[in-house]
């Protein structure tokens, strides 16, 4: 849809409470797209750790007015063009509520707070004027598409409500070998053997992830929630890993394929989740001990490429000149880690 074409449609912006929007998606009077379970569900929790301090945002909906006026509520039939998933989330912490209600006087308390929240709690609505329904859906599209992205570096830098960010940021910034080794900030993944740099940055961050969890996770932004150990220690067992890792093989070079098979991202990863295995729950003094006694084991292993055994893992020859690229899959990784364990 050209601009023009929607410059010519009418628009207001209006607000309600969270409660005003939940009771009319009760009564009918709000439509919502199909929405993503997992989605949904990221932004029930976000509220629900943010909402209590205020410490929150929820950027402004934007709908299809197809009956009723502005001035009276009650008559609105709304389509939501962008916002489902919110709808949704609210509708989910009303079921919160009432579930609350019914346990100890604590979470009795909470409940009622998040129930004042929604009540005072005004979201901003973008509205259109009798859109048709192929121009909604291209609105939609336009919004969802074209809308530029927070790149994650600037996420990772200004996100402080977000252990995982924060962590990855003093990581970042704190360990000179790691510097040395290289981070590529923009790139979601690195093209070997031509970039030599040891990590991205969302692969950095998955590292780190592992060290707060146990897993590797794809989304683990999603994944990381409530951790036994402090930002600080998390970041001493991050440096003190680094340190031992670092000991393997010159910082300088280790980004380097054609030199060190730590180069490759499912290698690598193989080492943390090895570093790290069943102890995300272990005391902070045991595990610096473990990490330091497992990275010891590691001092043998022959990380060059041209050791024979990498081609035991799933992987391929591909690139100019031609080199082995193991697989970046799980049970690819999972044996990686059983092989460091037998070294």
């Amino acid at each position: 849809m050209i601009l023009s074409e929607l410059d010519r449609k009418r628009r207001a912006i209006t607000s309600l409470s969270i409660n005003e929007l939940v009771n009319m998606f009760h009564n009918q009077q709000i439509s919502i797209r199909e929405i993503n379970q997992v989605r949904v569900r990221s932004i029930k929790n976000y509220i629900l750790d943010n909402a209590l301090t205020e410490n929150i945002y929820l950027p402004p909906l934007v709908g299809s007015l197809k009956e009723g006026s502005l001035q009276q509520p009650e008559t609105i039939q709304l389509n939501i063009i962008d916002g489902s998933q919110r709808l949704a989330a609210f509708m989910q912490l009303e079921d919160t509520i009432l579930n609350a209600l019914k346990k100890d006087e604590e979470k009795m308390k909470q409940a009622y707070k998040l129930d004042s929240f929604m009540k005072d709690s005004q979201i901003a609505i973008q509205i259109f004027e009798n859109l048709t329904e192929a121009e909604e859906s291209q609105l939609y599209l336009d919004l969802n598409l074209k809308g530029k992205k927070v790149a994650l570096s600037k996420r990772i830098s200004f996100d402080s409500r977000n252990n995982l960010n924060v962590i990855t940021n003093q990581v970042l910034h704190t360990h000179p070998l790691l510097k040395t080794a290289g981070i590529e900030l923009e790139k979601r993944s690195i093209n070997r053997p031509a970039n030599k740099k040891l990590l991205s940055l969302s692969q950095l961050r998955q590292i780190i992830g592992i060290f707060m969890t146990g897993k590797l996770y794809m989304n683990i932004e999603e994944k990381v929630s409530s951790s036994p150990l402090t930002n600080s220690e998390y970041i001493a067992l991050i440096h003190l890993w680094l340190n031992e890792l670092f000991k393997l093989y010159p910082a300088e070079t280790m980004g380097d394929y054609t030199q060190s098979m730590l180069a490759s991202y499912p290698v690598f990863v193989s080492v943390a989740l090895y570093a790290n295995d069943k102890m995300e729950n272990q005391p902070f003094e045991q595990r610096k001990e473990r990490i330091t006694t497992r990275m010891a084991h590691l001092k043998e292993v022959d990380w060059s490429p041209t050791n024979p055994e990498w081609k035991e893992f799933k992987g391929t020859y591909k690139g100019r000149p031609q080199l082995f690229h193991i697989s970046n899959d799980k049970k690819n990784i999972q044996e990686l880690v059983r092989w460091l364990y037998q070294t």
